[in-house]
């Protein structure tokens, strides 16, 4: 006798979550990364327009906008994603494939070289790559 009953208000549960699932996802499809962003607090910023300010006729130009599409223009993360440790110590493409202990100590010493507080580099920044070592000599890519 109860079961029937218990049987139909989890069937109008269901039929009520996927309903509203589907008004939500059909919503969702129709915003705009602005409107993304605006909910999320972000403020976005042209990069045409910042790259517009610089003219094409300079021979960095290029450089400048390579460096712009391959790095997002954002703060770090915390805690630091392996992604992010990644991108810090500039393993990317075929080298995640054969990342080891070897190469992250390398990329390492090498950006250490260049950013260490004694030698008047940033100390924000030397935490950083001391954060992004540590994260992937953690890491399951190194340690399999």
């Amino acid at each position: 006798m109860v079961l029937p009953i218990v049987v139909g208000l989890g069937a109008t549960i269901i039929a009520l979550t996927a309903k509203a699932t589907i008004a939500a996802y059909r919503q969702y499809l129709h915003l705009t990364p602005v409107m993304i962003a605006t909910l999320n607090n972000i403020k976005l910023i042209n990069l045409e327009s910042s790259m517009s300010s610089m003219n094409k006729a300079d021979p960095r130009y290029e450089h400048y906008r390579y460096i712009r599409s391959k790095y997002p223009n954002r703060g770090f993360t915390d805690p630091m994603t392996e992604q992010e440790a990644l991108l810090i110590l500039g393993i990317e493409g075929d080298d995640i494939l054969n990342v080891n202990k070897k190469m992250i100590r390398d990329r390492y010493r090498k950006l250490m070289i260049l950013n260490h507080p004694d030698k008047l580099g940033s100390l924000y920044l030397s935490q950083r790559i001391n954060e992004a070592k540590d994260v992937l000599d953690k890491s399951y890519m190194v340690n399999k």
